[in-house]
């Protein structure tokens, strides 16, 4: 019976321990990297490097991540990640991402981002986080105004480097 006891109450102190209501979201700090890794006509493939902060005093790790990224509301394509990606407590890291454009749609939807010095950027998704052998599903959501001098490389097909 005090094994039982003991048993659960050291469940609901782990359970307790790995609650998420205190955890804080990534901070995103800027886009890097962005190159052209496959041109085709109808889709090609784009790897960027999505660098953000991590205010919590804990590590996780990103075990993978996809999700739709939107110019101006208007549908340019998915992004993913190949590796995973070990997050340190408080610091910043980079998460080496893919986007799979839809090249018909960009070049349709967004012609007039050469007209533009700024557009909306909205990234929605979903990330796998493992933190102490326990995986945890959770959103990304992602909208601000930015410059779009890197995106506009990604549409033209031109390497951004």
């Amino acid at each position: 019976m005090k094994s039982m006891i003991f048993t659960l109450l050291s469940g609901l102190f782990f359970l307790n321990a790995c609650r998420t209501s205190n955890v804080r979201e990534p901070e995103y700090r800027d886009i890097g990297n962005i190159r052209l890794e496959k041109i085709g006509a109808l889709q090609s493939t784009a790897g960027v490097d999505l660098i953000y902060y991590n205010p919590n005093n804990f590590n996780v790790q990103i075990t993978d991540a996809r999700g739709d990224v939107y110019i101006d509301d208007q549908y340019l394509g998915r992004f993913g990640i190949d590796e995973q990606v070990n997050v340190g407590k408080r610091s910043e890291f980079i998460v080496p991402a893919f986007v799979k454009i839809d090249m018909l749609g960009a070049v349709m939807n967004h012609r007039d981002i050469y007209k533009k010095k700024e557009a909306k950027i909205r990234i929605e998704g979903l990330a796998r986080v493992k933190r102490a052998g326990i995986t945890k599903e959770v959103p990304i959501r992602y909208e601000q105004v930015q410059n779009v001098e890197k995106f506009r490389t990604l549409i033209a097909g031109k390497d951004a480097r």
